[in-house]
């Protein structure tokens, strides 16, 4: 697999843990509501699923960035898609300029797409050991 394309996977894959939290408040916010949610959003399969479904989503992807060694690039991804930084205020946290902070994001995301791949395909069983 090229390395762009384990980049933009593990890009994909980090994202869907935003999404899922994104989900989850929805869901939350839903069943405050005292009025049809469905005024608000008619896409009612947006708010289906499970929400057991959605935080194991969410589990996996910090599963995937705790299992990095201990590092900028390990700090980068998981401030950019746990915390939801921008890569730039992620950049200002870890003390290093907005270019070297993307540069963190870019080789996180190569190092992240080769550990998913290798989850994917069990070829290791703790992962560990990246």
């Amino acid at each position: 697999m090229e390395e762009t394309t384990r980049a933009e996977a593990a890009k994909e894959f980090l994202q869907g843990y935003r999404l899922c939290a994104e989900l989850l408040y929805l869901r939350r916010y839903e069943k405050k509501q005292t009025t049809s949610f469905g005024a608000f959003c008619r896409e009612e399969e947006l708010l289906a699923g499970s929400e057991a479904y959605w935080r194991a989503q969410m589990y996996e992807a910090e599963h995937l960035i705790a299992s990095l060694r201990n590092s900028r690039e390990k700090l980068m991804l998981y401030y950019h898609y746990i915390r939801g930084e921008s890569i730039e205020r992620a950049a200002d946290l870890l003390g290093v300029s907005r270019r070297t902070g993307y540069r963190l994001h870019k080789r996180g995301l190569n190092v992240a797409g080769i550990l998913l791949e290798r989850m994917r395909k069990n070829e290791i069983s703790n992962p560990d050991f990246a």
